[in-house]
């Protein structure tokens, strides 16, 4: 039988443990005759009782193992120390709430034994989701699509399957500033989508909030594009044509109508400087994140450390 390894983050999720993994369990029960599964859940640092939780489910069931970090890395370092454990002939990762749903997987192996060597899913619509979340959703990925080098589709979350070849080659990738939604696709494998319908959150609150958001656009933009850079470098190229031209127009009319009114100097003085210094600083100011993510990459600290684990070998 093919093993199919199944990675899921968990922070504070020590309510939703137990029903992701009957489900996910219930799911694989029913193509167990040619597929065996192993189910990784990675406690991100939780306050609440999820590593006990975790604990109690491998004690049951000796296919869900657990590893525990030494403190909340971030969700995409979490589903990376999962994947480092992997030893499936094809990985899914998804989240442990249960808005993915694991009844997609059969369907997603079927796609992968047809010959796609990365099955995205596509979030069509989310179960009551609030009015906010889906008008920040839809500014993430037009931003983010805008800006980046590599495509991002609006709706493709973080729940794929990936053939080993490919996950192998993802594991290589050890930069700390990770955006698995972009990194994924940049590797090039033949690929294939399947649109779903996302569930209610089973139990807690989200954990993305508008600064997590925020924070994770500008990772998945600066990780994976220089054109913030180019943009800034043709805005200030295009201020500055423009000022001169408008100090140009104004020091003409005010000669060939001989009147003052054409031009303040003071004023024009003023208005230049402010927004020079304005534009030097944005420039400044996306220099230093790029600069900054430079210096975490060149420290090569290690992506995420482990306190304890359990079946994990």
């Amino acid at each position: 039988m093919r093993l199919i390894s199944i990675v899921s983050p968990a922070h504070n999720e020590a309510n939703n443990i137990s029903l992701i993994v009957q489900e996910v369990g219930r799911v694989m029960q029913s193509i167990s005759r040619n597929y065996d599964y192993e189910y990784i859940i990675v406690d991100d640092g939780s306050q609440d009782k999820t590593w006990e939780a975790i604990v109690r489910e491998s004690q049951k069931n000796k296919k869900v193992r657990g590893i525990r970090l030494t403190r909340n890395f971030g969700q995409q370092i979490a589903i990376t120390a999962g994947i480092d454990q992997a030893k499936g002939r094809a990985l899914i990762y998804c989240d442990s709430d249960l808005q993915h749903p694991p009844s997609l997987f059969p369907k997603m192996i079927r796609r992968w034994e047809s010959g796609a060597k990365v099955v995205h899913t596509k979030r069509i619509k989310t179960v009551k989701e609030p009015f906010q979340k889906k008008i920040m959703s839809r500014l993430f990925y037009t931003l983010t699509g805008f800006l980046s080098d590599t495509p991002i589709v609006s709706g493709m979350a973080d729940f794929k399957l990936l053939d080993k070849e490919v996950y192998t080659k993802l594991c290589t990738m050890r930069e700390r500033n990770r955006f698995l939604r972009g990194m994924v696709p940049w590797l090039g494998y033949p690929s294939t989508i399947i649109k779903y319908q996302a569930n209610k959150r089973s139990a807690g609150s989200p954990q993305y909030n508008f600064r997590r958001n925020l924070t994770f656009a500008k990772t998945g933009i600066l990780s994976l594009s220089t054109k913030p850079l180019k943009y800034v470098g043709y805005l200030g190229t295009t201020l500055t044509v423009l000022s001169f031209l408008g100090l140009v127009g104004s020091g003409t009319l005010m000669v060939l109508k001989n009147d003052l009114r054409y031009i303040s100097p003071t004023l024009l003085l003023m208005l230049f400087n402010t927004l020079l210094i304005g534009l030097v600083l944005s420039c400044l100011g996306i220099v230093a994140l790029y600069i900054s993510y430079l210096h975490q990459e060149v420290i090569r600290r290690p992506l995420y450390l482990i306190s304890e684990s359990t079946n994990v070998d």
